[in-house]
């Protein structure tokens, strides 16, 4: 299994179409949280000036559905590319266990969205602490709500990252995982357009108010919604990532 890992750990560093699709998830995450934040007047009627300091953070940290959205994107083609240039019967050939091949991308894929996540949310934060030195407003603190935040807006990213692998290895296809992936994202959205007795009963099976609840926070958490929330991005990705697997190991190359 650590021979596969490896293997893909090569084609990011040796592949430039991938170094370049990383390098532009990096600056375009920076580039809308930034332009989210600088464009507040228009977008809100707020000034920079007359928000706090953890408001802020909230603002620049919309750069990182950005992530999410390319994240979900790259994982999916990479995946598909193993399927689609037969390189799944080399791959199997050295290591038989659909099981563990299977595996080691979970663990690839968990990797390096933690790792991407991990650098734009510290970059973010670090840019937030010189936007509002050069400001003279309140600094930032990673106390416990500042932790917690961020490390909600880490875990977004790696979730919708699993859901695109699952979904690729589910259907062999990269429009397959994208699609799945982003519906599950934005079809919260379309759904609470209709009648509040209706939502009530969809809504809390999609993962966005888990994410919500990691995301969102501004006070000390209550640790019941906290577990709540973990539990249910857990069973999320349990469930999609099994069958995925299931479909992996069913099908014949």
């Amino acid at each position: 299994m650590m021979h596969l890992m490896k293997a893909d750990i090569k084609k990011i560093f040796y592949l430039q179409g991938y170094r370049n699709y990383i390098l532009a998830t990096f600056l375009l995450s920076i580039l809308f949280g930034i332009t989210f934040l600088f464009t507040i007047d228009f977008t809100a009627g707020k000034s920079l000036a007359a928000l706090s300091a953890m408001e802020v953070m909230d603002i620049t940290l919309l750069g990182i559905d950005v992530t999410a959205i390319m994240l979900i994107i790259f994982i999916a083609n990479i995946m598909a590319k193993e399927f689609t240039t037969n390189s799944i019967h080399t791959a199997l050939a050295l290591t038989p266990s659909r099981q563990k091949y299977f595996f080691s991308t979970f663990i690839f894929t968990s990797v390096l969205s933690l790792i991407i996540s991990i650098a734009i949310v510290s970059t973010l934060f670090l840019i937030n602490q010189f936007i509002l030195s050069a400001n003279d407003m309140e600094k930032l603190f990673l106390d416990q709500v500042m932790l917690l935040k961020l490390t909600g807006a880490v875990i977004m990213p790696l979730f919708y990252s699993l859901l695109s692998m699952a979904g690729t290895f589910y259907a062999q296809s990269a429009s397959a995982g994208i699609t799945f992936a982003l519906g599950v994202m934005f079809l919260p959205a379309f759904i609470k357009m209709f009648s509040a007795d209706v939502t009530s009963y969809i809504l809390p099976l999609f993962p966005e108010r888990a994410l919500h609840v990691l995301t969102d926070i501004s006070t000390i958490p209550v640790r019941d919604s906290i577990i709540k929330a973990i539990l249910t991005l857990l069973i999320w990705v349990v469930i999609v990532n099994l069958l995925g697997m299931w479909k992996f190991k069913k099908t014949d190359f």
